[in-house]
């Protein structure tokens, strides 16, 4: 009996470290396929079509290197919250929500506004701000203030802005002549120099020319629609996913005010305020 118990005490040992080393490994693989899973969320990457032809809502650089405006913000902080790796697609606006439909991105950004055509057809996320539809005409015709007052004008407006699908179903009722512009840019250019009598647009735009291009506009009493303004996935599981947690980091960026920084920085004016339901 004195030679087997010794025995029996080895036996015992090599059963308790063999369980031990079994769980242990367990343990380690559960570890690393949890933290597989967190390296793989945070090196997610998120392709985004934007127009990218112009400040404040996108500028993308033609070696698409350099991305800048409202938009360009709001995704460089999305990122940091995130980890996510985002990529700026540039793409015309005929076609931008095109990539979207084909799969060819997951987001479609420009500060574009919600419409009922939009919610139709895509999912949104929580608005980021609220913008205004609005006519305006050169500051030398302040006395100008109604929609009637312009009957028979020639009116421009940037394509695939929400003011465009307004000015066009009103055009008939008032007489316009609707003059659709590839950028928001050669429009007011061309109001500015009493080419056109009037541009709809957006309150947005109409800030940053009177700042940055020194114009003065005068915008009619009698307004368009408001909007709010949001980020478009493609409906489906993914989008959906996709769509939830940009809006829990929206959510936070609209509590901590870094929404409101962003915004008016580049509108001069706090236009989250703006937001309605």
């Amino acid at each position: 009996m004195k030679k087997v118990l010794p025995l029996l005490l080895a036996m015992t040992a090599v059963i308790l470290t063999g369980c031990s080393g079994g769980a242990s490994a367990n343990t380690t693989a559960a570890s690393e396929t949890a933290s597989e899973a967190a390296t793989k969320e945070q090196s997610r990457k998120v392709v985004i079509a934007t127009g990218g032809s112009g400040e404040p809502y996108s500028l993308l650089s033609a070696d698409g290197k350099t991305w800048t405006g409202i938009d360009a913000e709001m995704w460089s902080e999305i990122a940091k919250r995130t980890g996510w790796e985002i990529e700026a697609k540039q793409v015309e606006f005929s076609s931008l929500f095109g990539e979207l439909d084909t799969g060819r991105v997951d987001v479609a950004a420009n500060c574009f506004a919600v419409t009922e055509a939009r919610k139709e057809k895509y999912l949104t996320s929580n608005p980021y701000y609220g913008d205004a539809q609005c006519i305006i005409v050169n500051d030398d015709k302040s006395d100008i203030n109604t929609f009637e007052q312009l009957k028979g004008a020639t009116i421009g407006v940037a394509q695939g802005q929400a003011s465009q699908v307004s000015v066009e179903k009103m055009a008939e009722t008032y007489d316009w002549n609707v003059v659709v512009y590839e950028t928001s840019d050669t429009g007011y250019q061309d109001l500015n120099l009493k080419r056109i009598d009037a541009m709809a647009t957006t309150d947005s735009l109409v800030y940053k020319y009177e700042n940055s291009q020194n114009m003065k506009f005068h915008i009619l009493d009698s307004r368009l629609l408001s909007n709010n303004v949001a980020y478009f996935f493609q409906k489906g599981d993914e989008g959906q996913a996709l769509c939830d947690e940009v809006n829990k980091v929206l959510d936070e960026m609209m509590k901590d005010g870094t929404t409101s920084k962003i915004i008016t920085k580049w509108m001069f004016s706090d236009m989250t305020q703006l937001i309605h339901e």
